[in-house]
C-alpha cells in the first residue's frame, strides 16, 4: 500500500497519463464567448514538478481529441490563430510530454461561433499516420422539442501523406463513434451510437430516431485497412449492442476488466458487466430501479476482483461478484471518497474551537480499521502505474 499526499490549491482536475505523470488543465476567458482558453500542465507526481505545455501558444478545447495508443507518450490539443475575417485557424498539435517535442498534424479553418452548441468535431488519432475526423451537426426530433448531435460525416486522414479517404461504413455514418478506449498497443474498444439515457432522450426520441449502439473490439491496423478499402459494412467483433428499449450508458477499463452497463427502460434495470479482457469471460449483476444517471451502479476492482457497491440504511457493502458474497462493509455514515485496489479512503471532519477541521482516513482491505489519518480536505486522487495512490489535499 503506497500512498503519497500532495498539497493543491482549491481544486484538482488531473488525468492520469502513464507512470506517475498526470495532465492538468486551467481555464480562462479568451476571445470566444462559448469556449474558454485552456492551459495544459504536465505534473510529475513523484518529483512534485508541474510544467506548462508550450506556454507561448493560445489553446482552446474546440474539438474532442482522443488517441487509440495505450499509455502513449503524447497528448493532443488545439492551437488557434485569428484570421480577422470571422474565422480562425485551428492547429491540432501532437505533443510528447516525455521529451517536450511537438508536431502539427492538421490545420482546420472554421467559424468558432458554431462551437460547442451547433457543431461538434471528434478527432480519433489511430496511429502515427492516420486519424479520423468525425463531424456532427444537430438534428431536431420529430416532436420538435429537442435537438442533438445525430448527423455524422467522417473521413480517414493520413496526415503524413495529406490524403483523405471518405468513410462509407454504414454503422459509423448512421450512428457515429461516441468514444474509443485503448487497452493494448493495437487493440481498442469502440462505442458507436448515442446513449438514450442522456438528457432523457428515451422519452424524446421515437424508435425510428434512435441509433443502434454497439461496443466492439477493434484491431487498429485492420480497421485502417478496412477504411481505406471503403467497405460499406466492416466485419467487427461485437461485445454487446443495444437499441431503443436498451441503451449502453457507460464503459471503462480497470486493471484487466472492461466494465460496462446497459439500462433497460421498460424494466428500469441496469445490467452491469465485468468482462475479463484476457479470458473474455464475463460476470453480470442487475441493478434495479434505474431511471437516471445518478442511479447507475458504482463498480470497483478490489484486490483484483470485481465488486459492486451497495448502499443500505445501516451500512455500505462491497459485493464480490466472483465469490458471490460481501467482501467488506462500512457503517452507513462512512464517507468513502476513493478506492484503489486494496486501499479505501474516507473523509471526516471535526469542529475544533469553532473551526471545521478535515481529515482523511486510510483503510486497508479487508479490514475497515483506520490504519492512517492525514489532516486536510480531500480534493482528488489518482493511481500511478505501479499502484501508488497520490491523494491531493487542499
Amino acid at each position: 500500500m503506497n500512498i503519497r499526499f500532495l498539497a493543491q490549491s482549491e481544486y484538482f482536475n488531473g488525468i492520469h497519463l502513464k507512470d506517475d505523470i498526470i495532465l492538468e488543465k486551467e481555464y480562462e476567458q479568451g476571445p470566444f464567448t462559448s469556449v474558454p482558453k485552456v492551459r495544459y500542465f504536465i505534473y510529475r507526481l513523484e518529483d512534485n514538478v508541474r510544467t506548462e505545455v508550450l506556454p507561448r501558444t493560445d489553446k482552446v478545447e474546440a474539438f474532442i481529441i482522443s488517441e487509440c495508443a495505450y499509455r502513449s507518450d503524447y497528448i493532443y490539443f488545439t492551437e488557434y490563430d485569428d484570421q480577422y475575417d470571422g474565422t480562425y485557424l485551428f492547429n491540432i498539435i501532437k505533443y510528447n510530454f516525455i521529451d517536450d517535442t511537438w508536431t502539427k498534424l492538421i490545420t482546420l479553418k472554421d467559424d468558432m461561433s458554431y462551437y460547442p452548441y451547433n457543431k461538434q468535431i471528434k478527432i480519433f488519432v489511430l496511429d502515427d499516420s492516420n486519424l479520423i475526423i468525425q463531424r456532427a451537426i444537430k438534428r431536431r426530433n420529430l416532436q420538435d422539442n429537442y435537438e442533438g448531435f445525430f448527423e455524422f460525416s467522417s473521413i480517414l486522414f493520413n496526415y503524413k501523406e495529406n490524403k483523405q479517404t471518405p468513410i462509407v461504413d454504414e454503422n459509423l455514418l448512421l450512428n457515429g463513434i461516441e468514444y474509443i478506449i485503448p487497452f493494448t498497443n493495437n487493440t481498442c474498444i469502440m462505442k458507436t451510437g448515442f446513449s438514450l439515457l442522456e438528457e432523457n432522450r428515451y422519452a424524446l426520441l421515437s424508435k425510428e430516431e434512435a441509433s443502434v449502439e454497439s461496443l466492439i473490439f477493434v484491431n487498429i491496423s485492420q480497421f485502417i485497412s478496412d477504411l481505406l478499402l471503403q467497405q460499406p459494412s466492416m466485419v467487427t467483433q461485437t461485445i454487446d449492442h443495444a437499441f431503443y428499449d436498451d441503451t449502453i450508458c457507460s464503459a471503462r477499463i480497470v486493471d484487466n476488466y472492461l466494465i460496462y452497463s446497459k439500462v433497460n427502460f421498460e424494466n428500469k434495470e441496469e445490467k452491469v458487466v465485468f468482462q475479463n479482457l484476457s479470458t473474455r469471460e464475463s460476470m453480470e449483476c442487475i441493478n434495479q430501479n434505474v431511471a437516471s444517471t445518478n442511479r447507475l451502479a458504482k463498480t470497483y476492482i478490489i484486490n483484483g476482483q470485481p465488486h459492486i457497491r451497495i448502499d443500505k440504511e445501516d451500512k455500505i457493502e462491497f459485493f464480490n461478484l466472483e465469490e458471490k458474497e460481501v467482501s467488506i462493509s462500512f457503517k452507513s455514515d462512512t464517507d468513502i471518497v476513493y478506492v484503489n485496489n486494496n486501499l479505501f479512503v474516507s473523509v471526516s471532519k471535526k469542529n475544533v474551537l469553532g473551526k471545521t477541521k478535515y481529515y482523511l482516513n486510510i483503510h486497508k482491505f479487508p479490514s475497515t480499521d483506520v490504519v492512517m489519518t492525514e489532516k486536510g480536505e480531500f480534493i482528488g486522487a489518482v493511481a500511478s502505474d505501479d499502484d501508488t495512490s497520490y491523494i491531493f489535499l487542499k
